[in-house]
């Protein structure tokens, strides 16, 4: 007969694994005596130095355009996600499950086992799945077409697909805080489910404005009685923002040719531009809801940027940066894509979204929908997304936001639209 004892089961507490959670997305400090918080922060580590790794490796050259993006750590967080949920009866059954079981770092090596078997895979499916298991129409590749410096601009904005599915909204501490820390508007963090939708590939362009105008004579806020647009004076002390009566979409302050995105764009011009596009296409366009922008602008990643966690910022994204060669904004599609095929939502222009303005994300949807009740300012304050051309390395992460009234104008704003999902019979 063995003399060996058998073996204890060691079950996980409620509060062990709600710790484990929260140590895991950066919301509580780990203590290095608690075997729970110490798996958790394996994996942790793990997620991020993949992240940033891979985000590293894969820098593009400057001028160079590729679709290249990360998706190492969106794979391995997923799978420790489903583990939160799968916890409820003790580590070493759950481990058995998966492998020969180890001592402490067992979790996060079961973790590691399961990205290298997607990652060695023939590559992504054809087609996703949402929670439920049900089965998301997929992305036609046809349509992700890239704009090069001798490409012809459409007349109308490039749309693309977005399969849909959950992503955690807002700041996440540990990870959208890691790089100058989060906006107090940026909170609480919460889970949004998306519907399919489209949204453009890319900011709408000079010419694409250029059209609309040609086709309705529309004057803009900013042209208005010579009202002009918001721009900042770099030459005054504090650097002030002011109203120049000469700035408009046409004449922003700065050089632009027609491929660059419009600016000095307000969220009552948006509207009229939609009218138009709709009445031209017979379609239902509109401008994202904020949940659908965040949800696009991420690329299916947690992290702060779509690209990773810390890189060579000024080759993923045109912002206040002396090591490019966009002084202001730049050409659409100048940058590195996200997974979703999408370009330019960190940084070159603030993009309005449908919904009214929130100070914080208390009570806010959970189903993708624009929230445009209880709004902080009233319903003509809007919310825009993405930060612009003059911002530092913060004010361009996916979870940035800020306010604006319908009817204010800069040249660091302008837009892209969104549309339903309509399946193809």
């Amino acid at each position: 007969m063995s003399d060996k004892k058998p073996s204890e089961q060691k079950y996980i507490s409620a509060k062990d694994s709600e710790e484990w959670s929260q140590v895991l997305h950066g919301e509580m400090t780990p203590d290095s005596d608690n075997e729970t918080h110490a798996q958790a922060e394996i994996i942790r580590n793990y997620l991020i130095a993949k992240d940033e790794a891979k985000a590293l490796d894969n820098l593009p050259a400057v001028d160079t355009l590729t679709t290249m993006s990360p998706d190492e750590a969106r794979v391995v967080y997923q799978k420790a996600s489903k583990e939160i949920h799968r916890r409820g009866t003790t580590w070493l059954t759950r481990l058995k499950s998966w492998f020969v079981p180890i001592a402490l770092g067992g979790l996060s090596a079961a973790v590691v086992i399961l990205w290298f078997q997607n990652s060695t895979s023939t590559g992504r499916s054809a087609s996703a799945t949402n929670d439920t298991g049900t089965q998301l129409p997929t992305p036609d590749a046809d349509r992700y077409t890239f704009l090069g410096s001798d490409a012809e601009l459409t007349k109308f904005p490039n749309m693309l697909l977005i399969p849909g599915g959950r992503i955690k909204m807002g700041c996440t501490k540990g990870w959208d805080d890691v790089v100058g820390g989060c906006r107090s508007n940026e909170f609480p963090a919460h889970y949004i489910s998306v519907k399919p939708f489209e949204i453009a590939q890319h900011e709408v362009t000079v010419k694409q404005f250029t059209h609309f105008v040609d086709a309705t004579n529309y004057v803009t806020n900013a042209e208005r009685e010579s009202r002009g647009c918001v721009y900042q004076d770099m030459s005054k002390p504090g650097h002030p923002f002011l109203m120049n009566p000469e700035y408009t979409w046409r004449n922003p302050g700065f050089e632009q040719d027609e491929s660059h995105p419009v600016t000095c764009i307000s969220w009552a011009d948006t509207q009229a531009y939609l009218k138009w596009l709709n009445d031209e296409t017979g379609g239902e366009y509109r401008l994202p809801t904020e949940s659908e922008w965040e949800f696009a602008a991420r690329g299916g990643k947690s992290t702060v940027y779509f690209w990773g966690t810390d890189a060579a910022v000024h080759l993923w994204a045109n912002h206040n940066n002396d090591n490019d060669k966009w002084p202001y904004t730049a050409t659409v599609g100048s940058f590195p894509a996200n997974d979703y095929s999408i370009q330019d939502t960190a940084g070159n222009v603030w993009e309005w979204v449908q919904d009214c303005w929130h100070k914080t994300y208390d009570g806010a949807p959970t189903d993708g929908s624009a929230w445009e009740s209880n709004c902080s300012k009233g319903k003509d304050t809007k919310t825009r997304r993405g930060g612009g051309w003059d911002a530092g390395v913060p004010g361009i992460r996916s979870a940035i936001r800020s306010s604006g009234a319908k009817n204010d104008r800069s040249n660091l704003y302008g837009f892209r639209v969104a549309h339903d999902y309509i399946e193809k019979k």
